[in-house]
């Protein structure tokens, strides 16, 4: 033990390293007067557009909402369903997440999805695309950006068989005398691109001419399936006879027939028309909407699909992933993303008023051609349910079944797995 003057020079130490420790301390308060707080909260989002496009979007965000910071993940359309699926199973999925509609089935189905319909209520009139995120009258998602498919036209080929490209096919009748022609007239060239060894892309491809003939795969009410009805027979008749004058082979492969000038007419979307002046720079193409099975009669259907955001209940951060969706959605945050990919449009209504397609009337084509695209509905089964279809649509595109049995053995097998009781979850 010290002595007393000992103690007193310890005691007076201690005395100024505490000012000295207090008036740092002050110093840094002082230091950070006028800065801008720390985020308090993250909220995580995975998405699918490259991050120089959705990044300067989640910086206003960010600007708008101080106290929240987004973490970003992009995630590629090869693996990111089994990402999230993964992240869904541990039990750390991200608070916003966009999907492809395709996806929304199965989560739907697992309870995985936060039921939005009440947020979403004031939303409805601001946007479209709501029968592709709602099952039984309650909303999944909110519809973000959709696409559609449409015509493509190799004009050159058109001209080399005779045919006005001006005049683009508008009925099915029109359709096969194109494809007729160009094949019978051009040498080494095929009409039309029929889909074969990509199953998985078939009834994208078939069901627009079974809508657009008044046809469909389930009722009205998601019960029963019509798979086997007049319209859809008539249709798969009418799709099955474009074989002759086709090229049988995967999407890839006819887009780059398309821009090789091997193929008059393929269906496809509107990536196509960013990669054909890179890959095919001398083609003269265009796009017309998809013919209707007759003059009058019908409608120019297509296949409709969607990237739509949607909250997991398992999700840490709600709220500000609800504060970042409803952004997101506003049409002013929807346009770059599409003039940065050019895969899909803006579910903001008032967007075919946007100057940029004036300018470019083949991708206005496609804005044209979504009133009358169709969704697959959102039904639990509907994994199980298109596998099915795109399985019968094989058989009938190969020759081994009639179209009338293709389809009743796709009725058949839809309506087993629509009486099957789905496994609940444990």
């Amino acid at each position: 033990m010290g002595t007393p003057g000992h103690r007193r020079i310890a005691v007076r130490a201690r005395s100024a390293a505490l000012a000295l420790a207090a008036l740092a301390m002050a110093l840094l308060a002082l230091a950070g007067c006028g800065k801008k707080p720390s985020a308090t909260r993250t909220v995580v989002f995975w998405q699918f557009s490259p991050l120089p496009a959705i990044q300067p979007i989640l910086a206003r965000f960010e600007a708008e909402n101080p106290g929240v910071t987004v973490q970003v993940e992009q995630l590629t359309w090869q693996s990111g369903r089994e990402k999230i699926v993964t992240a869904i199973a541990a039990g750390r999925p991200p608070d916003l997440c966009e999907l492809g509609s395709t996806f929304l089935p199965g989560l739907v189905a697992d309870s995985t999805l936060l039921d939005l319909t009440d947020r979403a209520a004031k939303l409805r009139d601001r946007l479209v695309g709501w029968d592709i995120t709602t099952y039984r009258g309650r909303v999944y998602a909110y519809p973000w950006m959709v696409g559609t498919r449409a015509l493509y036209l190799n004009d050159d080929l058109f001209r080399r068989a005779g045919l006005d490209p001006a005049k683009p096919p508008e009925t099915w009748d029109d359709l096969l005398r194109a494809a007729r022609a160009i094949s019978e007239r051009v040498p080494d060239a095929k009409g039309f691109g029929m889909n074969a060894g990509e199953r998985e892309i078939l009834f994208k491809k078939f069901m627009p001419f079974a809508w657009g003939n008044g046809g469909d795969i389930l009722d009205s009410t998601e019960t029963a399936s019509v798979m086997a009805s007049p319209a859809n027979v008539a249709a798969l008749r009418f799709y099955l006879s474009l074989k002759p004058y086709s090229l049988l082979d995967r999407q890839e492969m006819h887009e780059q027939a398309f821009g090789k000038g091997r193929l008059g007419m393929v269906i496809s979307g509107p990536w196509l028309l960013r990669a054909l002046p890179e890959s095919a720079p001398g083609l003269h193409a265009s796009v017309a909407p998809m013919p209707r099975p007759a003059a009058g009669r019908g409608t120019h259907a297509s296949f409709a699909g969607a990237e739509v955001l949607g909250i997991f209940r398992r999700a840490k951060n709600h709220s500000d992933a609800l504060r970042l969706a409803e952004f997101l959605v506003r049409p002013e945050n929807t346009m770059p993303i599409f003039l940065a990919t050019g895969n899909a449009f803006p579910t903001a209504i008032g967007t075919a008023a946007d100057s940029y397609f004036v300018t470019h009337p083949n991708v206005r084509v496609f804005l044209d051609q979504l009133p009358t695209a169709v969704s697959p509905p959102l039904h639990p089964q509907w994994v199980e349910i298109e596998e099915i279809v795109n399985a019968e649509l094989e058989e009938a595109i190969y020759g081994t079944k009639t179209p009338e049995a293709a389809l009743a053995d796709a009725d058949r097998r839809i309506t087993a797995a629509l009486n099957r009781q789905r496994p609940q979850r444990p």
